[in-house]
C-alpha cells in the first residue's frame, strides 16, 4: 500500500517490525493532523548535538519534528497518536 494511515499502534509496530524507529515531520506542532514519513536513525549518534543524522534529514528554514516509535509504545495512549503516516513502501499489508 502506498498512501496514508492514520497514526496508531498498530501502525507503529508494523514499522517498527519493518526497521523504522522514527516518525518525521514537517508539520506545525500545533498541527491537529501532522504528516509524519517513517525513518530510521542511529538514534545514539542522533541526539548528539550537532549531528550529521540531524543535518541529514533537515533542510534549510524547515521546522522538523520527530517522534520516536519505541517512546511513542511506551508512552502514549492509542488516542493519544495523531495524524497520519505516508506509507510509501510495502511497510503494512
Amino acid at each position: 500500500m502506498i498512501g496514508f494511515m492514520k497514526l496508531n499502534f498498530s501502525v507503529l509496530v508494523a514499522l517498527k517490525d519493518r526497521g523504522y524507529n522514527i516518525l518525521r515531520s514537517t508539520s506545525y506542532l500545533s498541527d491537529v493532523n501532522p504528516t509524519w514519513i517513517p525513518d530510521y536513525v542511529d538514534v545514539t549518534r542522533f541526539f548528539e548535538l550537532d549531528t550529521e543524522e540531524i543535518a541529514k534529514i533537515s533542510g534549510p528554514l524547515v521546522g522538523k519534528h520527530f517522534l520516536l516509535i519505541d517512546d511513542a509504545l511506551a508512552n502514549n495512549s492509542d488516542e493519544e497518536l495523531i495524524g497520519e503516516v505516508f506509507i510509501h513502501d510495502e511497510v503494512i499489508g
